[in-house]
């Protein structure tokens, strides 16, 4: 396996060789490249040392941001992955939200009949919050282009992924000191069908300066009140379901360490946020006979 992986990054390496050369001698006909080499995937969005995302079987237009970047998918029509750096957020900058808007670098519009009528949320990758506070309004009005916004069942935007988003910012950001971020959908049976679910990867460098790890797979169909932990598995395994490589420029006997299992709870103090309650889990109580319950922690979870 790891010898196929190889092999396919060498294939890729040398394609995306051959497209830069024609690229810089016909900038206008290549503006769609495959993401990927040497390269970090925008302004230190995601850390060059372990290699931007590469797509093994289709081609991402790598669209640049202020203070993230959207690898996406113009077969599907939405990001397969967006990169941004986490730091300690000061203090904070009231900031009005903006209106969703197509993303004015492409040429076909959005996909917006899924939205509304209690169907899906606009689910955001590169968190509006995060990314307004640490990189002002330009960045926080990017945020909000479709080609960042995703379709989420409402109960898995406003409960699960709204409390991963707020540890990620307020506890485990501040505890690292900087965190990468890499975020996406898990793609369903068919192009054109919603996302099966989302994946979530946090990288950041220890006090010895290795990469730790810690990453998430979670469905479209939750609770709201699951431990976050219930959640975490191997990079390996979202890498299979999504057909990216994360991390292409580790070293293999690295790369295998990092994302063959999935890492402990406890990496970067994750396990003591497990059950942090949703921001907006009061609005939910009652709602579809769940009954929420964020004290269960001491025990599995049960219906």
């Amino acid at each position: 396996m790891q010898l196929k992986r190889l092999a396919q990054r060498r294939l890729r390496r040398a394609s995306l060789a051959w497209t830069a050369a024609l690229g810089a001698m016909f900038p206008m006909a290549f503006g769609m490249v495959a993401c990927g080499g040497a390269a970090d995937a925008g302004g230190g969005d995601w850390p060059a040392a372990v290699g931007a995302p590469e797509a093994s079987a289709r081609q991402l237009r790598r669209l640049v941001n202020p203070g993230f970047t959207v690898g996406y998918d113009t077969r599907r029509g939405r990001a397969a992955w967006v990169a941004y750096r986490v730091t300690p957020v000061g203090r904070y900058t009231h900031r009005s939200r903006p209106d969703f808007i197509a993303d004015p670098r492409l040429d076909t519009a959005p996909e917006t009949r899924r939205y509304g009528a209690g169907r899906y949320d606009r689910g955001h990758l590169a968190p509006n919050y995060a990314i307004g506070q640490l990189y002002g309004d330009d960045a926080q009005r990017a945020s909000f282009y479709y080609s960042n916004v995703v379709p989420q069942r409402s109960r898995l935007n406003q409960l699960v992924w709204q409390r991963i988003e707020e540890i990620e910012t307020d506890e485990i950001a501040p505890a690292t000191g900087t965190l990468w971020v890499l975020v996406g959908p898990v793609p369903a049976a068919s192009d054109n069908a919603a996302p099966a679910g989302f994946y979530r990867i946090w990288l950041a460098r220890d006090d010895d300066s290795a990469w730790r790890v810690l990453a998430f797979r979670v469905p479209q169909s939750v609770r709201g009140d699951e431990r976050l932990d219930s959640f975490i598995v191997s990079v390996d395994a979202i890498e299979a379901e999504t057909g990216l490589d994360f991390m292409p420029d580790l070293a293999a006997a690295r790369e295998r360490a990092l994302e063959a299992r999935p890492a402990v709870a406890e990496t970067f103090g994750f396990a003591a946020h497990a059950c942090q309650p949703a921001r907006y889990g009061e609005r939910w109580q009652g709602r579809d006979g769940v009954r929420l319950r964020y004290d269960r922690c001491g025990a599995p979870m049960r219906d």
